[in-house]
C-alpha cells in the first residue's frame, strides 16, 4: 500500500511535470536544453542528476519532478520481476531448483524497487553529477554541441532519494552491493510505527533459518539480509537450491521422496510476488492520475515510457508463467499496453 504522503508527492510530481512540459519551445525527448529548463541534462526520457553543496549535502535540480523517477523505477521493476518469476517457474517445473532459486531471487531484487517506491524511497544509478553544455567546432566549420556531467565528490555509484513526511526529498550516497540494496529495508522501519510486510519477514526468517518469534526485528534484519544474499550465492556459484533441512533428511535417507526440497525456491518466489504486487500499486496511481485528463499528459507519458525502457531489457509480450495469479498478469499487461508506442 502506498503511504499517504508518498501518494500526494507522486501525484504532485506528475502534475508539476505536466505543467513544466508545457513551457518553452516544445518537447525534446533527449532533454538537451541548456536554458535553465528543469529537464536540462536529464537525458533520454528522464534521468535526474545531482549536485553537492559546500556543506556536503546532495541536491537534485529536478526535485520538483523527482517522483517521476520513483514511478519509472516501479514500472521497470514490475517488468523485470515478472520476467524472472516466469523463468523461475519454468525452471522449478523441470526440478532445476538452484536455477529457479536464482531467478526468484533476481525477481525479488528488482521487485524491491516497488516496496521502496511505496514507502517514498528510490535508488538512482548511474549517478550523474552537475551538467554543463559544451560546443566543439569540427572540420568544415560544423558545430557539435551537447552536455557533459561533472563527477561528484566521492564518485558515488548509487544515490538514494528519500521522501520525508513533509514531502521533501533528501539524497544520500549508497554502495552498490546486494547487502546495501537489501539494507534499505532497515530504513523502512527506522521511524516509529513502521513495519515490514509479512512476506518480507517470512523470507528473512527462512533465509536465517530461525523463527521470527525468537528474534527481534533488528536481529532479523541484521542476520536475515546477509543470509538472503547467501542464498543467491549458493544458487549461482555453488549450484545449490534445495531447502537445507529437507536436503539433510534426504541425504541421511530420512526423506527418501525428497519432500520439501523446493521450499527454498518457494520462499524466494513468495518474496518476489509480494514485491511485484507493491510495484503494481504504483502503476495504479499513475493510471488514476492520467485518467483525470490533464494537459500535457501525453508528454509526461513519453518521458516515462522512454526512461522506463532504457536501458533495454528482455521482455516477450504476452508470455507469462501459467502459475502467476491472473490478476497479476492483467495488471502487468496493462502496463505493457500503456508503454506501447501506439499509446505513447
Amino acid at each position: 500500500m502506498i503511504e499517504a504522503h508518498v501518494r500526494a508527492a507522486l501525484r504532485k510530481a506528475l502534475s508539476t511535470a505536466a505543467a513544466e512540459s508545457g513551457k518553452g519551445a516544445g518537447f525534446s525527448p533527449l532533454n538537451l536544453d541548456d536554458d535553465g529548463s528543469i529537464w536540462a541534462g536529464t537525458g533520454l526520457g528522464f534521468h535526474p542528476w545531482f549536485a553537492r553543496e559546500p556543506a556536503g549535502r546532495f541536491t537534485c535540480p529536478q526535485e520538483a519532478v523527482f517522483g517521476l523517477y520513483v514511478i519509472r523505477a516501479a514500472l521497470r521493476s514490475a517488468f523485470l520481476a515478472t520476467r524472472s518469476i516466469s523463468a523461475g517457474d519454468l525452471l522449478r517445473g523441470g526440478r532445476f531448483h538452484a536455477a529457479a532459486s536464482a531467478m526468484y531471487y533476481t525477481a525479488a531484487f528488482h521487485g524491491l524497487d516497488g516496496l521502496l517506491a511505496n514507502r517514498g524511497r528510490v535508488l538512482v544509478q548511474p549517478v550523474r553529477g552537475p551538467v554543463r553544455p559544451y560546443r566543439h567546432q569540427l572540420p568544415g566549420g560544423v558545430i557539435s554541441a551537447g552536455l557533459k556531467f561533472d563527477p561528484l565528490p566521492g564518485d558515488p555509484s548509487v544515490m538514494c532519494g528519500a521522501l520525508s513526511r513533509k514531502g521533501t526529498w533528501s539524497f544520500e550516497s549508497r554502495g552498490r552491493s546486494h547487502l546495501n540494496r537489501w539494507g534499505e529495508l532497515k530504513q523502512l522501519v527506522s521511524s516509529k510505527g513502521s513495519e515490514l510486510p509479512g512476506y518480507v519477514v517470512e523470507a528473512l526468517s527462512y533465509a536465517l533459518g530461525d523463527s521470527m518469534s525468537r528474534k527481534s526485528l533488528s536481529e532479523l534484519l541484521g542476520g536475515g539480509i546477509p543470509a538472503l544474499a547467501r542464498l543467491r550465492h549458493q544458487a549461482l556459484y555453488e549450484g545449490f537450491g534445495y531447502d537445507d533441512e529437507a536436503f539433510d533428511a534426504a541425504f541421511n535417507q530420512d526423506n527418501p521422496y525428497g519432500i520439501g526440497l523446493d521450499m527454498r525456491s518457494r520462499s524466494l518466489r513468495n518474496l518476489a510476488t509480494g514485491l511485484l504486487s507493491e510495484a503494481l500499486t504504483i502503476a495504479d496511481l499513475l493510471f488514476d492520475w492520467e485518467a483525470e485528463k490533464r494537459q500535457n499528459v501525453s508528454i509526461v507519458r513519453t518521458r516515462l515510457v522512454l526512461s522506463t525502457l532504457m536501458p533495454a531489457f528482455e521482455f516477450e509480450i504476452g508470455k507469462y508463467s501459467a502459475e502467476l495469479d491472473p490478476s497479476t498478469v492483467t495488471a502487468v499487461q496493462r502496463i505493457v499496453d500503456w508503454l506501447s508506442p501506439r499509446n505513447a
